[in-house]
């Protein structure tokens, strides 16, 4: 800490900085605490407009809080006169000025009585289930005294970056109309981690499920039965993770939170609620009524209605994981990881949209302010370690056939419990518009966000596997031979002795195929053979792919331009599991793209992408520098020359 002297220094210095830096700085408790400053200031409450003086307010208050109190007087910032003092029927202090009552038990962390402060530290770190590093600083420091007046705000902070207090903040920006974005989109890995549990070591799902969230499942139960199980449905978005119920858990708590999920749920907790539920039919037959609501919410789901369930689950997952994206903070957890917790968080608004009434279409603009990019490039590069899912399926249709297909399976999986129950005509039914009818090959069976990893995939059968290769001996080469390639790649595990069977099949043919008649083909079919490479790590078929794409921007073809060859160039690069290899195909292919024929729009669309997939990912800047300055470049002149 500095001395005097040192500090009027500092103090001095600071004069020559702008306010908004100034003010930046003195919130930094550890700039205060290195230099020996402390803040004086104001503080407000809720109910009344005059703002009292910080220091002498909160020590009023904490010498108050606790039964038995002598009162005091408090003056606000106008001269009026106040009275603090404890109300022993509400079980904490109030501050009075004639019919002006303003409550003071949010206070609590001021209070100077160690066994009032320690009682309701124990109460709100329960209540909210504080957890974690932090709140353990804070258990020690609360437990020793009173909060220093300087570090409330950051105790406050930590405070709602709790999923309890979260959910306060959202409800309370929602119905004002103005959701700050820190509050929809936590800052900080401790919060998340919070929300779905730690990952630990897991760098797949497969041993996340086996560990990490049986024990976060297990703690929230113990925590709270009914508020630990409504948050444990968040992990659902992958079965495996569905959470298991203990020995001796209360029946009516299971009933409660089914009925819950039901009325109230987000489609993921619903999902979650009806696997669960159909475990437990057999013990429980009451839940029927709710399982067949939820599955005929999901059945009825209409992914082209403009204020419907799915576009407000793939709004808000968009939004949230371009959020979390942009802020960096999960940077170093696993792609699955994140978008688990991405998919909670999203789920936690979509819960208070929904007790709320508000509409699904009120998120379009969330997802059209700039969040679009990010979270196609952010889940691209995620490709590299996660191939298999990718950003494109984050739309209501993917989602429709993923929650239909998770009902189908859970229910064959659980033949027995559905047998002579209301849910039978529902789950078995094949007519017109029924689930079943619902489920489409292959959609329904492509991995869901969770599953983008390789260790979910199972062979493919061997009659599949002389299929795909039979195709690829077909001549003269055609697009359609690519077919069932490229329709079982994310459905099985494919030998990557067919992905290089392709890459020469593709050389063979001088890299001339015939072209299908219908439009947009030649995007798909070189769009699907990127995703072949990347799925089978064959960077000999991502090499052809490059080429193909440049033949087919060179030709001209319709559907093939320099930012579709862009996003192809994204799913290839990933045929490249090391990081230095990866990075150096993709920095060859965009700096290729950057020097060949652009117009206008191109170019800057095309830079905008390279600047924002550098901000996601520093290391790019090293193989794709070269493009973004040829990119500015030509953006430049053509501007001048306007």
């Amino acid at each position: 800490m500095l001395n005097e002297e040192g500090q009027e220094i500092v103090l001095e210095l600071m004069r020559y900085f702008p306010k908004t830096i100034r003010d930046e700085l003195l919130h930094d408790r550890d700039f205060r605490v290195r230099n020996g400053l402390r803040s004086v200031g104001d503080i407000n409450f809720p109910g009344s407009s005059v703002p009292f003086s910080r220091n002498e307010t909160l020590g009023a208050v904490g010498r108050v809080f606790r039964e038995g109190s002598t009162p005091e007087k408090v003056l606000d910032k106008t001269g009026a006169e106040w009275e603090a003092r404890w109300d022993s029927g509400r079980g904490y202090p109030v501050m009075v000025k004639g019919e002006l009552e303003i409550p003071l038990q949010g206070l609590w962390f001021v209070a100077i009585d160690d066994t009032t402060r320690r009682a309701m530290l124990d109460r709100m770190f329960s209540e909210n289930r504080a957890v974690g590093r932090e709140f353990d600083h804070w258990r020690a420091v609360l437990t020793a005294g009173p909060v220093d007046y300087d570090d409330i705000e950051q105790l406050h902070d930590d405070m709602e970056k709790t999923p309890t207090q979260n959910v306060f903040g959202i409800r309370s920006g929602l119905s004002n109309g103005s959701s700050h974005p820190d509050t929809l989109v936590p800052r900080g890995l401790a919060y998340y981690e919070r929300l779905v549990g730690s990952a630990k070591d897991a760098d797949t799902v497969t041993a996340f499920a086996a560990g990490p969230a049986k024990a976060h499942v297990a703690e929230l139960l113990q925590w709270n039965a009914g508020a630990g199980l409504k948050q444990a449905l968040l992990l659902g978005s992958q079965a495996s993770l569905v959470p298991s119920l203990p020995d001796g858990l209360d029946r009516a708590v299971l009933e409660r939170v089914v009925n819950w999920a039901a009325a109230y749920g987000d489609r993921i907790s619903q999902l979650s609620a009806f696997e669960l539920g159909l475990r437990h039919l057999p013990e429980y037959p009451a839940l029927a009524v709710d399982l067949v609501s939820i599955a005929e919410q999901i059945r009825d789901d209409d992914p082209d209605d403009p204020e419907g369930r799915l576009l407000l689950l793939s709004n808000l997952f968009v939004f949230v994981d371009a959020g979390v994206a942009h802020g960096g903070d999960l940077r170093d957890v696993p792609p699955y990881w994140r978008r688990l917790a991405s998919l909670a968080q999203a789920s936690v608004i979509e819960r208070e949209f929904i007790l709320a009434g508000l509409r699904a279409g009120d998120t379009e603009s969330w997802v059209r302010s700039g969040r679009g990019t990010p979270f196609y490039l952010q889940n691209s590069i995620d490709g590299r370690k996660e191939p298999r899912w990718l950003p494109d399926f984050a739309n209501p249709h993917q989602w429709k056939r993923e929650l239909v297909s998770r009902i189908i399976g859970a229910a064959e999986r659980n033949p027995a419990a559905i047998d002579g129950t209301p849910l039978e005509p529902i789950l078995k039914s094949r007519e017109k518009g029924s689930l079943v009818d619902q489920f489409e090959f292959p959609f329904s069976y492509l991995p869901g966000p969770l599953e983008g990893g390789l260790d979910l995939m199972v062979d493919a059968p061997a009659e599949i596997q002389e299929a795909v290769g039979e195709s690829l001996s077909v001549s003269p080469l055609e697009q359609t031979a690519f077919n069932a390639l490229v329709n079982t790649c994310l459905v099985f595990r494919t030998p990557v002795e067919l992905a290089q069977q392709a890459a020469e099949v593709i050389k063979n043919a001088k890299y001339r195929i015939r072209e299908n008649v219908e439009s947009g083909q030649h995007f798909a079919m070189l769009s699907g053979l990127a995703t072949v490479a990347a799925v089978t790590r064959s960077r000999d078929l991502a090499r052809e792919v490059r080429v193909l794409t440049r033949i087919a921007l060179l030709r001209g073809d319709d559907n093939i331009n320099p930012v579709q060859s862009f996003r192809i160039c994204l799913i290839a690069a990933n045929g490249f599991e090391d990081i230095r290899e990866w990075r150096a195909f993709l920095g060859e292919w965009v700096t290729e793209l950057a020097f060949g024929d652009l117009e206008k729009a191109q170019a800057l669309n095309l830079h905008g992408m390279i600047e924002a997939l550098c901000a996601l990912e520093p290391a790019l800047w090293a193989t794709l520098s070269r493009a973004e300055a040829a990119l500015s470049s030509f953006i430049s002149v053509k501007a001048s020359a306007q």
